[in-house]
């Protein structure tokens, strides 16, 4: 994918977003490098995902943020690889009156009465019982062996071990679709349709267009014996 595209990718689920009503900040069309302390705090087995959802969200380290505070990373990686994640906020979830709490909190910020670390602090006593679970998608040939590392594969949760398969090649706009059809369903079915060319388009159609430009993997990306086992199609 060259940079033109990725820009117009990225673009799109900014403004599927806005569709949506869940945006909040678009940080740039552009392949995120994460910062170093990003990287540590990831890579640290003793780091809550509260430790790393909070260094993400200080450190700006994400292409969208969204109404919820959750937000998106669009990374690339060596051989065309990508890497796209979904950070849930892991004390509010994706719920509306979330969104309520979160906008009060914020004019407080913007008023001057509080500063952005005494933000975060309120942010993190805040909990819900349930919140969605961080999903990653990540495409590397380089990386792939056909027992234990898929090429195409989604992760579930904080468990970085955890590699569910999948025969397509997912585009930034399918993967953004697909966590927002999920975790925000709300607010895809209140949706008025986006204008697509000369077309309105429901949510579920734009859906459906992205899963079919997300192109089936060929054979040195994807072996029978894989497809025999479960996978995502």
């Amino acid at each position: 994918m060259n940079k033109a595209e990725w820009m117009a990718e990225i673009r799109k689920v900014w403004d599927y977003a806005k569709a949506l009503q869940v945006d909040e900040v678009f940080s740039g069309p552009v392949a995120l490098e994460a910062s170093e302390e990003f990287k540590r705090v990831a890579v640290d087995p003793s780091a809550s995902y509260e430790d790393l959802y909070l260094t993400g969200l200080r450190e700006s380290q994400y292409n969208i943020l969204l109404k919820d505070y959750s937000f998106f990373q669009f990374g690339a990686g060596g051989d065309d690889g990508v890497r796209f994640a979904y950070y849930p906020n892991p004390f509010f979830g994706a719920a509306k009156d979330a969104v309520s709490e979160l906008s009060e909190m914020q004019e407080f910020v913007a008023e001057g009465i509080i500063g952005v670390d005494e933000f975060l602090h309120r942010v993190s006593e805040v909990r819900r019982s349930q919140h969605p679970p961080l999903v990653r998608y990540d495409y590397a040939l380089e990386q792939y062996v056909e027992a234990t590392h898929p090429c195409s594969h989604l992760h579930l949760g904080f468990h970085g071990e955890n590699r569910w398969a999948v025969r397509r090649y997912l585009t930034a706009t399918a993967f953004a679709l697909l966590v927002f059809r999920l975790f925000y369903l709300d607010y895809w079915m209140a949706a008025a349709p986006v204008r697509r060319g000369e077309q309105d388009l429901s949510m579920d159609n734009l859906l459906e267009i992205a899963k079919a430009e997300s192109r089936m993997l060929y054979a040195n990306e994807f072996s029978a014996a894989e497809e025999r086992r479960f996978h995502l199609a």
